[in-house]
């Protein structure tokens, strides 16, 4: 029997954590006993989002609280290194469509061939799910729309206190 604990890592820029990250992790809890969110910079995105990495670590840690084995951290660097130096079996990634697709596949040869010991794990979106996008979640919040359906109902209140909306 193998007593090790085994730990995925979700990586992403989650400006801003939506409820489609969420799904993704609430399905990863289920099949790890350990979840590192991971919110890293991306050189291929914007350094400078809407959010801080501070308030986007905090959006995530509101929308996970409860779910056991789940923790949010920033990190930059190499993924892979990230991954191999918390021990991870997986990195786990949400794909709405084959763009995604065809994205991750990428990233996943480029982990593999600097961490081998780490797969990629890709976990597919549901239904309403495969709409969810952080782009969408910054229009709605840009324009000071509703984002129920799209952000959790703590994420939405601290990006409210955030903004001075009400």
């Amino acid at each position: 029997m193998n007593d090790r604990i085994r730990t995925a890592i979700i990586p992403g820029s989650f400006d801003p954590f939506t409820l489609g990250h969420l799904d993704v992790v609430k399905r990863a809890a289920g099949l790890f006993d350990r979840v590192v969110v991971a919110i890293m910079v991306n050189p291929e995105k914007s350094a400078s989002g809407m959010f801080t990495f501070a308030e986007r670590k905090r959006i995530a840690e509101i929308s996970v609280s409860g779910i056991p084995g789940v923790t949010v951290i920033t990190a930059g660097g190499y993924l892979a290194d990230l991954a191999g130096a918390l021990d991870a079996c997986a990195i786990v990634k949400g794909v709405r469509n084959t763009d995604d697709y065809e994205y991750e596949q990428e990233m996943a040869v480029f982990n593999h061939e600097r961490n081998p010991h780490c797969e990629t794990v890709y976990l597919p979106s549901y239904g309403k799910m495969t709409e969810i996008s952080s782009t969408f979640a910054r229009r709605l919040i840009f324009e000071g729309k509703n984002t129920d359906g799209v952000l959790a109902d703590g994420a939405s209140e601290f990006i409210r206190s955030l903004t001075g909306e009400k």
